[in-house]
C-alpha cells in the first residue's frame, strides 16, 4: 500500500497542471489572435500612409510585415491550441473522476487502487503532457504542506517563466513600432 500513498497528490498534480495548461492554450490563442488583429491594423494604416506619403521605405516595410503575418497566421493556426485545449479538458475530467473514485475507496482495497492507478497511468498516456510551467503554476497556486514541500524547488523556475513570457509578448507588441521608427530613421 506504502507504493500508492502519494496517488491522490500525484492525480491531484496532474489534474491542476492540465487545467493550467487549458488555461494557458487558451490565453495563448486570444494572445495571438489580438497581435494577428493589432498586427493586420497597423499594416493597413502604414499601408495607407506609404501610399499618401509616397514613402517607399514604408512601403517596402508593409509588404514585409504582410508576407510575415501571412507566414504567422498559417503557421498559429496549424498549432491548433484550442483543440489542444479541450483535449486537456477532456484529460482533467477524467482524473477528477479518479479522485473522486480514490476517496471512496479503503485504503486496504488494493485491488481497487491497483485499478485506479492503471486507469490514472492510462490518462497520462492518452494525453500529451503539460509543460514545466503548468506545473510550477499549480504548486503556485496551491496551498498549506502541499506548496512548501514543492515550492523551494520551483520558485526561481516559476518567476523566470512568468517574465520571460512577459518579456516575450511586451517584444511582440513592441517590434511593429520598433520597426515602424527604425523605417523613418534610416
Amino acid at each position: 500500500m506504502d507504493k500508492y500513498k502519494d496517488l491522490p497528490d500525484q492525480i491531484w498534480t496532474t489534474r491542476i497542471s492540465r487545467v493550467n495548461a487549458e488555461k494557458r492554450l487558451i490565453d495563448k490563442e486570444s494572445f495571438y489572435q489580438g497581435i494577428n488583429i493589432y498586427y493586420s491594423c497597423l499594416t493597413i494604416i502604414w499601408s495607407i500612409l506609404a501610399l499618401v506619403n509616397n514613402d517607399e521605405k514604408l512601403s517596402l516595410l508593409t509588404v514585409f510585415m504582410t508576407i510575415s503575418l501571412l507566414a504567422v497566421i498559417l503557421y498559429l493556426n496549424g498549432q491548433k491550441y484550442l483543440e489542444h485545449a479541450r483535449e486537456y479538458r477532456k484529460n482533467y475530467t477524467e482524473l477528477h473522476r479518479l479522485e473522486f473514485d480514490l476517496k471512496r475507496v479503503s485504503d486496504d482495497d488494493i485491488d481497487a487502487i491497483r485499478r485506479i492507478y492503471t486507469k490514472y497511468c492510462d490518462l497520462l498516456d492518452s494525453s500529451s503532457n503539460h509543460i514545466s510551467f503548468d506545473y510550477y503554476r499549480t504548486v503556485y497556486g496551491s496551498s498549506g504542506a502541499y506548496r512548501e514541500k514543492r515550492w523551494g524547488n520551483v520558485v526561481v523556475l516559476y518567476y523566470w517563466n512568468v517574465i520571460w513570457r512577459w518579456l516575450l509578448k511586451v517584444c511582440i507588441i513592441i517590434l511593429p513600432i520598433a520597426l515602424y521608427v527604425l523605417c523613418e530613421v534610416l
